[in-house]
């Protein structure tokens, strides 16, 4: 079909707890990476890093909106590699949903570059 949208595909790792280490600091694992596919990739708001709408002053790097297709996880501390760059998911986004499907895409992901 013309002009259809199409995603990208990217590469997410999601994390999960396994333990506390001896100073009690919880140690995270990561699991087994997965490929979601159809994922626009925009660049994120050049708004200033401290207004509201972003969580303790994060500078967001870009917004992925995955697909309906993909099942809701926990992606707090997940990990996404996008066209060969990692970025760091910014809190633990839900999906919009109540019926509403004007779009292939019903969740909204804000990433920070992940260095270091």
């Amino acid at each position: 079909m013309a002009g259809m949208m199409r995603g990208e595909t990217i590469l997410l790792t999601t994390r999960h707890p396994e333990g506390a280490d001896d100073a009690g600091d919880t140690i995270w694992l990561d699991d087994d990476p997965v490929e979601v596919d159809d994922v626009l990739v925009a660049p994120a708001s050049t708004a200033d890093a401290g207004e509201s709408t972003r969580p303790d002053g994060v500078n967001v790097d870009l917004t992925l909106l995955f697909p309906r297709t993909f099942a809701p996880r926990d992606l707090r501390r997940a990990t996404c590699r996008v066209r060969g760059d990692d970025y760091r998911v910014v809190g633990n986004p839900t999906p919009i949903d109540g019926g509403m499907t004007p779009t292939r895409w019903n969740m909204s992901v804000d990433v920070e570059r992940g260095e270091g």
